[in-house]
């Protein structure tokens, strides 16, 4: 009984002591927000977890740290401060205890009256209850001149390090800065959603699989952003409230793997550095997707000093994959200086806001705050809107290196189509020579040889048709004159043979067409006439057609027009003939009009760009 006694007075003591030198009054005002950490000491415990008493927290030890936020290490497992709260009004104030950490295990505060310990609220992830907003509080009531003590219980699992602000506010101070933080976070994830719609839309575009990436780290880090600012407790059950802490791990480790997939992607790894490339990945899959997934079936199983080895292994294995990139993007920079310096600044903020939010989650060292919210938020914030700036610069480039491919090609097509157009020229020329020349000849010698010997005239007359139709053939094959009479004559003389043997009309004006035309393009526009007249008469049955040639000041036009069954819309340009004649006036760089209705007859309008007035 002697030694209770003496060991109940020894804890008094302690307790009196730090509530008189160890803490400073917090002092009541409708403004008031305090740091509690500020205000008192922390003393902490690494024995397993009890039920607060006086006399059992007597066996907890002072923890000597000048941080402004509470930290508790890996191997701590309760902790406990106490502070001091003096309303000096005649009103009663209502007030709240507020944690920035979201996986607050267990925390008790207790209003300490005469030596004995009064509960004043329970929360945390393990409470059974969940919170009232995205952060954990606890509600203060102060009475009229009222100064009471105050002692805060915090437990927790060893292996987990905690580091949290506890702040108290007036409720007129929390709703302030409350809705400014809410504000803040609304627009960044504002900024994320339309980064994630815009990435969507530029996948749907080209279909690179660098945006679909993008698209689903910015998913993995809005997920971990939600679940780092307490979000992940507000949907879950309050009995599932653990399960939140195992979506904030999952997400920093899909985000993290995501991202070291989209930067092998838009640095081109595999094409500037292939060997560092295959060992990312395999790092990824090997260290990453097979050790976290062990860790987290055995992680409850493990001890302190396990669990702060396996900690290690993936810091390292974190550090090795920072620093390939970074080799990556110096490697990339090299090649494009525009894209690789955007990319390097976001990756500058993801580095930063990774590295504090390790150390001071994990080790305690540095806490950076703006406006009571995490740096992390604003970090990710440029990030991505970097990122979204590089992602945009990107699909430029590719547009751009379309846009040169095109144009590249089309050149090579119109290269092609001269080449093309010129061989057939030169192939009917060499077969027109040789059926006037060879084959004509031949057979007029034939015709002369015949008729000295017999005297036929049937078979004289069969020669003579043979001798009209080759050179008929050779006129239709290589229209020679052109250079000659020019394209309005070597027309009319086409239409003078073909009135001969057909029964269509057809009319033909030619208005200040220019002579000296160059012999190319006249040709191509006597075959584009020949073709428009092989439509008529193999699909129009038509009756009457009009061709106009007009010379103009930079010039000549085409026109041709029949009054045949027309043809419907999807056969407008289908067929050969007509893509031999859009074929032609592409290599001549001119315009290409075609219109054609369903029993209304067609019209054909080609207009060529040249040199002469």
């Amino acid at each position: 009984m002697k030694i209770n006694y003496f060991n109940t007075c020894f804890a008094l003591f302690i307790l009196g002591i730090q509530f008189c030198f160890g803490q400073k009054t917090i002092e009541v005002n409708p403004l008031l927000q305090k740091n509690i950490k500020i205000n008192s000491q922390l003393h902490v415990s690494k024995e397993k977890a009890i039920t607060p008493t006086l006399t059992a927290l007597r066996k907890f030890d002072l923890a000597m740290d000048e941080r402004r936020f509470f930290y508790l290490d890996f191997d701590v497992t309760q902790a406990y401060t106490t502070f001091k709260i003096a309303n000096t009004t005649k009103h009663k104030q209502d007030m709240v205890l507020v944690f920035s950490y979201p996986f607050i295990e267990d925390a008790k505060l207790f209003k300490v009256v005469n030596d004995s310990l009064y509960p004043q609220g329970q929360i945390g992830i393990f409470s059974g209850k969940g919170p009232i907003g995205r952060n954990w509080k606890i509600p203060i009531l102060s009475l009229p001149n009222e100064t009471s003590n105050y002692l805060l219980v915090l437990k927790k699992a060893p292996g987990k390090p905690v580091a949290t602000d506890i702040t108290l506010f007036s409720n007129e101070k929390h709703v302030a800065v409350s809705g400014l933080q809410n504000t803040l976070i609304g627009f960044y994830f504002g900024i994320t959603v339309l980064s994630i719609l815009f990435t969507l839309f530029i996948f749907g575009l080209t279909r690179h699989s660098v945006f679909l990436l993008y698209g689903f780290y910015l998913v993995a880090l809005a997920i971990y952003i939600a679940s780092y600012f307490g979000f992940s407790n507000v949907f879950l059950p309050a009995e599932q409230l653990n399960n939140g802490r195992t979506v904030y791990v999952l997400a920093i480790e899909f985000s993290t793997i995501l991202f070291v997939l989209f930067a092998q992607k838009l640095l081109r790894a595999k094409k500037y550095l292939p060997k560092l490339n295959r060992t990312v990945i395999v790092v990824i899959i090997a260290a990453i997707a097979v050790f976290r997934v062990i860790l987290h079936i055995i992680g409850d199983a493990l001890t302190v000093g396990q669990f702060a080895i396996f900690m290690k292994l993936w810091y390292g294995t974190i550090l090795f994959l920072i620093l390939a990139v970074l080799i990556e993007l110096l490697v990339y920079i090299k090649h494009n200086p525009r894209i690789g310096s955007l990319f390097a600044l976001s990756y500058l903020f993801m580095i930063l806001g990774a590295v504090f939010v390790v150390l001071h989650q994990s080790i305690g060292l540095l806490k950076v705050t703006f406006f009571g919210l995490s740096h992390i938020l604003f970090a990710s914030a440029l990030e991505i809107i970097l990122l979204s700036i590089t992602i945009a610069f990107i699909v430029g480039q590719i547009y751009k290196d379309r846009n040169t491919l095109a144009s590249t090609m089309l050149v090579e097509q119109q290269r092609f189509l001269n080449a093309f157009v010129l061989g057939q020229e030169e192939e009917r020329k060499r077969l027109g020579a040789e059926l006037h020349d060879n084959v004509g000849s031949r057979i007029s010698n034939l015709r002369r040889v015949f008729s000295h010997k017999h005297t036929d005239v049937a078979i004289e007359k069969e020669f003579d048709m043979v001798c009209d139709e080759i050179r008929n053939m050779a006129h239709a094959i290589t229209p020679a004159e052109i250079a000659l009479v020019g394209l309005p004559g070597a027309v009319e003389e086409l239409l003078e043979e073909l009135a001969k043997s057909d029964s269509l009309k057809i009319n033909f004006n030619s208005f200040r067409f220019p002579d000296n035309l160059e012999e190319d393009m006249a040709t191509n526009l006597f075959r584009i006439v020949q073709e428009l007249l092989q439509n008529v008469f193999k699909h129009a049955n038509a009756s009457v057609v009009d061709i106009q040639l007009f010379g103009h000041k930079n010039s000549v036009t085409l026109s041709f027009e029949d009054d045949g069954q027309g043809t419907s819309h999807k056969k407008k340009t289908s067929g050969i003939g007509l893509k031999s004649i859009q074929s032609r006036v592409a290599q001549m760089n001119g315009q290409f009009l075609f219109d054609s209705i369903k029993g209304k007859g067609t019209s054909v309008l080609v207009i060529i760009p040249t040199k002469y007035t």
